[in-house]
């Protein structure tokens, strides 16, 4: 699918804070022990060499799961799944980690051979986690004219031959000792050096546990030049905490975005899947025009199954047209949206932004699970929006009679009223036609509330019931809440339809924030 839309945006929703959705985490479950090396050894010839430098973008947990899987055949699904969920550009068709990746793989077989696993050398490691360094420096060694009778001052002296790798994107130099010199480079860890003059870099228990249980020597020309260094102590710290780095991620100016997706009935089974965008507009480049400002973006999704394998995908070019250049610190928020037809199930989300005159790029990986609406009473997801009027002659974001522009971010600023669309199908009719329902809204806080210096539990603060008509099985609903009665805080909006002739009710539930 391809198109453009274009529309003009007189005014959005004032916002003052804004942060990328790019879910993380630092935390890796806790797995029991076992032993990587046997069960490496347990795999053919062809993977043990796709493992070996698979390795390093997994972690613990990954790795086992990988290891123990019972088959080939398993085991080369596993891989492509892992390689589809680590891609940098989820909706597009080409894997930029995965090509870079096979690519260093096959420079560090070239380069750093050496007997028994991994196959490389630290300097295959680091090359594989993170990339060609940017400069290489070469350390000559001094140990000529020792032996062993050489007392303990003679021997401190010594200084073993290696290198050092200088990473300046990154922040960090990584030294290297030939110690037995014989060509097989080992990381060089002068560990009590460096805490004792950066004690605030120290990390965790466990970081220090494992850092000191890596070889290291006391007598190397490191210590003079790197080994206290702030640039050495980054090194340590992505050494334990980030597994990889590729081109593709350094290279990437990130574009900041916010999105949401929401499902309706499409008819025959089918749900109509809107995946709806907010950008902030100052983060956007521009052209002037005879009448304003003019942005254009890309959006793309591509949607996959529980086993990565696509369903459907495309990309829409989107131009907005605004009265004024928007200032460094505009709060304005640019929507847009992309349709899909689906089938009910669980599906996984790859979502792209892209500005298109420079490298703002914005790739986001989201798992959903599309419910079943059928003949019988149920309910649409909430659709929370910016601005919801009557559709009249435009052609965006258009549902029934009205025009709804969405609100992925979820929140409003006071005294901004906190608006919502929703639709309603499956009503039991009477013979002329007719269905008759009620409708009930209720607001509680998903924390407790801070009153003064403590801290209390708040039920629900607001709630409303009414009754409504009108023609036909499927309905189209828009309200709005007042947020003057609320609070800067999170709070769950939870709706309810009854169909007052059969007394069926279903409701459905979303959250949003307020913002003083």
């Amino acid at each position: 699918m391809f198109g453009r839309l274009r529309y003009s945006i007189l005014f959005i929703l004032p916002l003052t804070l804004f942060c990328a959705s790019s879910p993380s985490s630092g935390a890796e479950e806790y797995i029991a022990l076992f032993d990587e090396v046997e069960l490496y050894s347990r795999l053919d010839r062809y993977e043990r060499r796709r493992y070996e430098g698979l390795r390093y973008l997994m972690n613990d947990h990954q790795k086992m799961h990988y290891l123990t899987t019972p088959t080939r055949k398993e085991r080369d699904e596993w891989v492509i799944r892992f390689w589809r969920l680590n891609d940098p550009t989820p909706a597009t068709r080409k894997n930029e980690r995965r090509i870079e990746h096979k690519q260093r793989v096959k420079d560090v077989r070239e380069r750093y051979p050496k007997d028994g696993f991994p196959g490389w050398d630290n300097r295959g490691e680091t090359l594989i986690r993170f990339g060609k360094p940017d400069a290489i420096a070469e350390i000559p060694g001094n140990i000529g004219g020792f032996n062993a009778q050489s007392n303990q001052k003679a021997a401190e002296d010594i200084k073993m031959p290696g290198q050092v790798w200088q990473y300046h994107r990154l922040g960090m130099v990584v030294p290297f000792e030939n110690v037995n010199l014989d060509g097989e480079h080992i990381y060089y860890m002068e560990i009590k050096t460096a805490y004792s003059k950066y004690p605030a870099l120290m990390l965790t228990d466990a970081y220090s546990d494992y850092v000191e249980s890596m070889t290291y020597s006391s007598s190397n020309v490191y210590s003079l030049f790197f080994a206290a260094s702030k640039e050495l102590m980054t090194f340590y710290s992505h050494l334990e905490n980030n597994r990889y780095f590729h081109t593709a991620d350094l290279e990437r100016v990130p574009l900041p975005c916010y999105f949401d997706i929401t499902a309706f009935n499409a008819g025959r089974g089918k749900l109509r899947t809107e995946v709806n965008f907010e950008i902030p507009a100052r983060e956007l480049s521009y052209e002037a025009g005879p009448d304003g400002y003019t942005t254009d973006f890309e959006v793309r999704v591509a949607v996959y199954d529980l086993n990565m394998e696509e369903v459907v995908s495309g990309f829409e070019i989107v131009g907005i047209d605004l009265p004024e250049l928007p200032a460094p610190d505009s709060p304005w928020l640019l929507p847009a949206q992309y349709i899909l037809t689906l089938d009910p199930g669980y599906y996984r989300f790859g979502l792209e932004v892209r500005d298109r005159r420079t490298k703002k790029h914005g790739a986001f990986l989201a798992s959903r699970h599309i419910a079943p609406l059928g003949d019988t009473l149920s309910v649409s997801d909430i659709q929370l929006a910016s601005s919801i009027e009557e559709a009249g002659s435009r052609t965006s974001f258009i549902k029934g009679p009205l025009r709804v522009i969405p609100h992925p971010v979820h929140a409003y600023r006071k005294p901004d009223p906190v608006r919502f669309y929703f639709e309603i199908y499956g009503l039991d009719v009477d013979d002329e036609d007719f269905g008759f329902w009620e409708i009930e809204y209720s607001v509680e806080p998903k924390e407790k509330k801070h009153w003064g210096p403590v801290y209390k539990d708040v039920g629900t603060v607001m709630s409303s019931k009414f009754n409504a008509s009108g023609f036909g099985s499927m309905q189209h609903e828009r309200l709005e809440i007042n947020s003057d009665e609320l609070w800067e805080g999170s709070f769950r909006l939870r709706v309810r339809v009854m169909d007052r002739r059969t007394r069926e009710s279903v409701e459905t539930i979303t959250s949003f924030s307020i913002l003083e």
